[in-house]
């Protein structure tokens, strides 16, 4: 039962983020799938265990600016996230500072491994 639920689930958040490009007509997409990909690799992708609505920002460190997500949780709290992008770097997403996203990805303590993010909105 819970398998299925977690089907519908995915489902949900797959059609989702259609509608959002689909409406907006932009997509940044962290890690696409290379052609020779295993199938494990491909399912795994689509299983993931955080997708949340907020807003990015950047804060400095000592390597440069890291990008988190602001969103609140399910208390009303405010909530940050680093977000890690295995692939590709961050650094594309610069002009995206302040804008409203839709980030989906693995949750890694208080880093979130992106696997798709969606520009919804400017600052």
């Amino acid at each position: 039962m819970g398998r299925i639920l977690s089907i519908v689930v995915i489902i949900v958040v797959i059609n989702f983020v259609l509608a959002i490009i689909a409406t907006h007509g932009e997509m940044y997409a962290v890690a696409p799938p290379a052609q020779s990909a295993s199938v494990v690799q491909a399912v795994d992708a689509l299983f993931v265990d955080f997708s949340e609505t907020g807003t990015l920002v950047f804060y400095p460190n000592n390597v440069g600016p890291v990008p988190y997500l602001f969103y609140q949780d399910s208390a009303g709290r405010t909530v940050a996230k680093a977000l890690e992008f295995p692939n590709e770097s961050s650094a594309g997403l610069s002009s995206w500072s302040g804008a409203h996203i839709f980030v989906t990805g693995h949750l890694n303590n208080e880093h979130v491994v992106v696997t798709t993010i969606v520009y919804i909105s400017g600052p």
